[in-house]
């Protein structure tokens, strides 16, 4: 991912948050083709320099015959996002996204221990089962136990993570408090968080 040094995030527990903010990701794999999958993610921030990623993909999908074999691959991360008009500015100038992104490098590892993907499986669901939880328990074990065979389970341990926070730093700070406006106004789930990431964000001092 090419990162402007402005738009550079490197602090490791924003860049952890953005993760886990995010939830759902883009696993990427290059072999004779490129391939994909679209999957949620647990972070374990304390494993490895990094962090490690756990996850799982479909047995039947091509990409699960090489979580194993070495080749390294790409998880995408993609935040919150908002567009920006020109119209926002008191200077003028060109339609553009503010956004926030992370790229997670790093070699799979297959979790073969039936224990060990039945524990990522609990613990997946009780990261995303917050407001009304619902645990892996609550369903039927045969349930379970039908879904083992169909599933590929894995680590990844975080090889180089890129950060990517987009919030208009190349702006005149009355720019900025007209996108963190417009944005706040216009409302979308999207739109607030990204105003909210503007209004707290430490720009630096103009040159």
């Amino acid at each position: 991912m090419y990162v402007k040094p402005d738009y550079a995030e490197r602090e490791l527990p924003i860049l952890h948050d953005m993760i886990e903010d995010a939830r759902f990701g883009l696993l990427g794999l290059c072999v004779d083709d490129p391939l994909a999958a679209h999957i949620p993610f647990v972070l374990h921030r304390d494993e490895g320099r990094y962090g490690t990623l756990v996850a799982h993909v479909a047995r039947n999908d091509p990409l699960a015959r090489h979580l194993g074999d070495g080749h390294e691959a790409l998880a995408v991360f993609s935040g919150s996002r908002a567009y920006v008009s020109p119209r926002w500015y008191s200077g003028g100038g060109l339609p553009t996204y503010n956004f926030l992104a992370v790229h997670a490098l790093g070699r799979p590892r297959l979790l073969e221990d039936r224990d060990a993907v039945l524990d990522h499986l609990a613990e997946l669901v009780d990261v995303h089962e917050v407001s009304s939880p619902w645990s892996l328990a609550s369903a039927a074990a045969d349930h379970v136990a039908e879904l083992l065979p169909h599933i590929v389970a894995f680590t990844l341990e975080i090889a180089l993570l890129q950060g990517k926070r987009k919030l208009s730093q190349n702006r005149s700070p009355a720019d900025r408090d007209g996108v963190i406006r417009e944005l706040s106004a216009r409302g979308s789930d999207d739109d607030r968080t990204i105003a909210a990431a503007m209004a707290a964000h430490q720009y630096a001092a103009p040159d």
